[in-house]
């Protein structure tokens, strides 16, 4: 009997390797599972994040190109209005008379300043043939203030329409909280 219960010790000793093995094999297959299943989340969610993204860009490119558009017609308008202002101010006679010399500089010194803050840097050269026009002649006459009037106002709207633009882009960020900035 001692052959037979060696061999039943071996053949338990064998089933309880197999056991382990099987459990083993089993716990490290599970983990390799979890691990893929999360890997798989976080490709998704990536995914999802990239689509919101691209979704985003084209919308922002979108608001961006109507708000060009606009500008362009506005200023195709504003052309086409310089025309017909130009027209009517050269047959009368009042678009000659200076306006008055303290109003003039203070809108010359005004428009310098806007073109300063604009300008990100400065030559250090001043036009001083101009310098020397404007003293011998009016600084602006009501026909130059006139024409002055509409680029203006079409500048004006081009600004509010790439701030609406913006305000819009803002909107949609803050309606959706979970989107990636």
């Amino acid at each position: 009997m001692s052959i037979r219960a060696t061999v039943i010790a071996v053949l338990l000793a064998l089933i309880a390797a197999l056991s382990f093995g099987v459990y083993y094999y089993h716990d490290a297959y599970s983990d390799e599972q979890g691990k893929a299943k999360r890997l798989g989340q976080e490709v998704a969610g990536q995914k999802a994040v990239i689509s919101r993204q691209a979704f985003e860009f084209n919308r922002f490119n979108q608001i961006s190109q109507q708000a060009s558009q606009y500008a362009t017609n506005i200023k195709g308008q504003s052309d086409e209005r310089q025309i017909v202002y130009r027209t009517i101010i050269k047959r009368d006679p009042a678009s000659r008379q200076c306006v008055p010399d303290d109003v003039a500089g203070r809108l010359l010194d005004y428009t310098n300043g806007l073109r300063a803050s604009a300008m990100h840097t400065d030559s250090g050269k001043s036009d001083t043939t101009s310098a020397s026009a404007i003293a011998t002649a009016c600084r602006l006459t009501y026909a130059q203030a006139v024409y002055w009037i509409d680029p203006l106002l079409t500048a004006i709207d081009q600004a509010n329409s790439q701030l609406a633009g913006i305000r819009e882009i803002e909107t949609s960020r803050q309606n959706n909280p979970d989107k990636v900035r």
